[in-house]
């Protein structure tokens, strides 16, 4: 049989997609799809576009994440879309925060303070005071173990804070993140806010500093402030041993205009 124009083979369509022949032949003995012309003689094997873009649908939901018989049972309509569409907003949420960090990371310009809604946020929290940067750490590192040895982590949030009423910055909120299902002692709920926010390029002890800028901003703009602040710490001494490569999100949470 000769192939006609219109239709591809299936080296046409590996070479197009980025896979081998054999990811394609996977796909028809699950069922996901059949070959549109097979000749008999030689068992060469040629695909409409229709085909041809259901495969490459299928490569997409595969790179998000989902299984093929999910992706199946997409195609046949059985499968529920709802948690799907959940799944995917996840993902898209947790790659934006990624973006956002590798952005900031660079640190190509100046930083700026930014208007922005923090996520609600389930945390395994522990009120305790302190004075020092090096008595904070220990505390916080603490928290965090007890909070994922009792309910787990929740990767799909920033993983430790510290939270501290304006007029009592000693007076700190140990903070680790844990799964929204997360119920017991010392779980808390932090409600979405919008705040003022900046990242901070090193040492922990340039904070307060940094805070006040915040403030600052906040006058500025005539918002007003909840009455805490949120240090959320994205990288610190786990990944680097210098301090100025140290990066902090400060947010201010603000009252809603």
């Amino acid at each position: 049989m000769k192939k006609t124009r219109d239709l591809f083979s299936i080296g046409d369509v590996a070479r197009a997609l980025g896979v081998t022949r054999r990811i394609i032949l996977y796909y028809e003995e699950c069922g996901l799809i059949q070959p549109d012309v097979k000749d008999g003689a030689v068992g060469n094997r040629y695909y409409t576009i229709d085909t041809f873009v259901k495969i490459r649908t299928i490569r997409i939901f595969q790179n998000l994440g989902l299984s093929l018989a999910e992706i199946q049972g997409y195609f046949d309509d059985t499968f529920d879309l709802p948690p799907l569409i959940r799944r995917l907003e996840t993902l898209r949420d947790e790659l934006d925060r990624h973006i956002e960090t590798l952005r900031e990371r660079s640190n190509a310009e100046p930083p700026q303070v930014r208007l922005i809604r923090l996520p609600q946020q389930t945390v395994y929290r522990r009120v305790l005071t302190s004075a020092t940067v090096a008595e904070r750490s220990v505390l916080l590192r603490s928290v965090a173990l007890e909070g994922m040895r009792l309910y787990g982590t929740d990767v799909s949030h920033r993983m430790y804070l510290v939270e501290s009423p304006l007029d009592r910055p000693d007076e700190l909120s140990f903070c680790a993140a844990v799964p929204p299902e997360s119920r017991g002692e010392n779980v808390a709920v932090l409600p979405m806010t919008q705040a003022l926010s900046i990242y901070h390029h090193g040492a922990y002890e340039e904070l307060p500093a940094v805070a006040q800028r915040l403030l600052s901003a906040a006058r500025e703009r005539r918002l007003t402030p909840k009455g805490t602040l949120r240090r959320i710490y994205l990288e610190g001494p786990p990944q680097h041993k210098e301090a100025r490569k140290f990066i902090t999100q400060v947010a201010l949470p603000i009252e809603d205009a």
